[in-house]
């Protein structure tokens, strides 16, 4: 899957890019899950690999075993965690303590999930990557 996005930030070898969802992300059956305040624009970091400036217009590639990959990691995750608090909070203490163990253990979860974005990031590895500047307005 490709979309088109502008770079609105570099930092180092790191590229904040704005997308407004297109095609395959568009009408995504995940897109809610991606975007659930339902903004029309998203910002991802990537590493920019083509040495892109603010202002570019990049072209970013999802292969689509990653797509596989991260739905795993930004759903799976979390939702497992929060499994296992509301498991722990019902043997310790009851439905008080299962919610709050869930909501402790969800927390967490997306926690997780952002510490490992940011070290894939740092290693130059990511689920999505630029591939080229394009002509775009």
């Amino acid at each position: 899957m490709e979309e088109v996005g502008k770079i609105i930030e570099v930092k180092g070898t790191i590229a904040k890019i704005e997308i407004t969802p297109t095609g395959g992300c568009a009408h995504c059956s995940q897109a809610k899950i991606c975007n659930p305040l339902g903004n029309n624009k998203k910002v991802i970091e990537l590493n920019n690999s083509i040495d892109a400036q603010v202002g570019d217009w990049v072209k970013i590639e999802i292969k689509e075993k990653h797509r596989v990959l991260s739905l795993l990691l930004v759903l799976g995750l979390p939702v497992m965690l929060f499994l296992i608090g509301v498991f722990l909070g019902k043997h310790l203490g009851g439905d008080k303590s299962s919610a709050i163990l869930g909501g402790v253990g969800l927390a967490l979860g997306f926690f997780v999930v952002k510490i490992i974005n940011s070290y894939i990031i740092k290693k130059g590895k990511s689920l999505a990557e630029i591939k080229e500047k394009v002509n775009f307005k």
